[in-house]
Order: structure tokens, then sequence, then C-alpha cells
């Protein structure tokens, strides 16, 4: 009877620390906000934003090559590249290979 009296006791001594024990465990592992999960999506924000960053990069390197390519004004050394290797040419021009 004494031992269960001294269970009794101490519960009742200490509930507001229990309590508060397992409030803090529940907010780190079973809350819908819980610690570790805010962690893990964190660091999945942080993935994302490196993957714009990096998307953005190559958005820009496009648009660049885009513009240059609907530009009128080609380089020489590019026109030269276009029309050897690729045979490509302008409307209403023909092209003949010779070959050596």
């Amino acid at each position: 009877m004494k031992r269960k009296s001294k269970i009794f006791s101490f519960i009742f001594n200490n509930i507001l620390k229990i309590l508060f024990l397992f409030f803090i465990i529940w907010l780190f592992f079973f809350d819908e906000n819980a610690f570790l999960r805010q962690v893990k999506l964190n660091g999945e924000i942080n993935k994302q934003k490196k993957e714009i960053e990096r998307l953005r990069l190559l958005i820009k390197n496009d648009s660049t090559l885009i513009s240059i390519l609907k530009s009128d004004t080609l380089n020489p050394d590019l026109e030269k590249i276009f029309r050897e290797d690729y045979l490509l040419s302008k409307p209403n021009e023909t092209i003949y290979i010779i070959e050596k």
C-alpha cells in the first residue's frame, strides 16, 4: 500500500513536469509541425531553390542564344561553319559541293 501511495504522490507532485515532457516528445516526433519534419522540409526547400537557380541560369543562356540566332547579323566564322559543316543556305540559294 505504501508503494502505491509513493507512486501516486510522485506523479501528483511532478504532474506538470511529466505533462511537459510528453508535450515536448509530442512536438518533436508526432505533431504535424514536428521538428524533424520541419528539418526535412527545409532541406527539400533548399534543394528546390538550387534547382530553380540552375534553371534560371539555363533560361538566361538559352535566351541569349535565341537572341543571337534571331538576329540577321551572323558572325562570318559561324556562317562558314553553318554552310560547310551543316550545308545550310540562305533562301533562294543553291549549294554546290566540290570535292578535292
